[in-house]
């Protein structure tokens, strides 16, 4: 059994980001574009229901091309990425990962144009990539920012993906099997990257700030990437009542009121819900 090294690392992790740059394009075309101006005459001539509907089906019928994408995702790198993690393994974590960085494609696709929305997507990815735990350290990013640092390695799909990855990787059984020698020198490489073999073969039931803080990454569960996906389609949803009926009312957000000043009520409603 061979021991990870750094490229081994830094593999896995740039076989993410390119699955989220790749499918960062082909959300776009769902919401963005001329689909933008769509969506904005049809809630001029209907109810924000069914907007909210039309949204709705749209995001279900996708489902179908996030599976294929999982699929070849893992056909054409299962055997390149040298991982122990099984296909299935492999399958769940990217379909997980396409699935939360299509949701937060929805958001910019109906907040920006085709253009400028291209190009967040593309920095999105980066800085996910970036915030991943490899370098820096978890462990050094989340007391930055007097504590906030967490949240940006909390809204990192690519941080989800990695350490679910890595987790399955080890917990194949492989590492397990290793002898006390080549553990202890896993153990030093895994631990400068924020994981420990001491924890396995469970993470240790503790949260996940108490975890990422102390030195131990592993997730072995792909949830909190569907919980990401479906949060950035509440928020994806909740702009695009915003957006279209803003449009569809010359301007002035109606949110589907009679009046103005229910108009205001309404929209101070869903800006302190989505704050808190």
């Amino acid at each position: 059994v061979s021991i990870p090294d750094a490229r081994f690392f830094l593999k896995t992790g740039l076989l993410i980001l390119l699955l989220a740059l790749v499918q960062s394009v082909a959300a776009q075309r769902l919401f963005g574009g001329e689909e933008r101006h769509v969506a904005w005459r049809e809630a001029s001539v209907s109810s924000l229901i069914q907007v909210v509907f039309a949204f709705v089906g749209k995001d279900i019928a996708s489902l179908m091309e996030i599976t294929l994408t999982s699929f070849v995702f893992v056909f054409a790198y299962w055997d390149y990425a040298g991982t122990y993690a099984s296909a299935f393994d492999m399958y769940e974590v990217g379909f997980a990962t396409t699935y939360a960085f299509w949701g937060f494609n929805h958001v910019l696709a109906i907040c920006f144009p085709p253009s400028a929305a291209m190009l967040l997507s593309v920095v999105f990815s980066f800085m996910s990539f970036l915030m991943s735990g490899l370098r820096p350290p978890a462990a050094e990013i989340m007391p930055a920012l007097h504590g906030y640092g967490k949240l940006v390695l909390l809204a990192s799909p690519v941080r989800w993906a990695l350490t679910n990855w890595l987790f399955h990787h080890v917990a194949s059984g492989a590492a397990l099997t290793l002898s006390p020698v080549a553990k202890a020198v896993a153990e030093q490489r895994f631990r400068e990257r924020g994981f420990s073999l001491e924890d396995l073969p469970m993470p240790p039931n503790r949260s996940i700030n108490e975890r990422w803080s102390q030195g131990s990454g592993w997730v072995s569960s792909s949830g909190q990437l569907f919980l990401l996906g479906f949060l950035f389609r509440f928020l994806a949803v909740t702009l695009l009542l915003f957006t279209s009926s803003a449009n569809a009312s010359g301007g002035q957000l109606s949110l589907g009121e009679m009046s103005m000043a229910k108009s205001r009520v309404m929209k101070g409603c869903l800006v302190i819900f989505l704050t808190f």
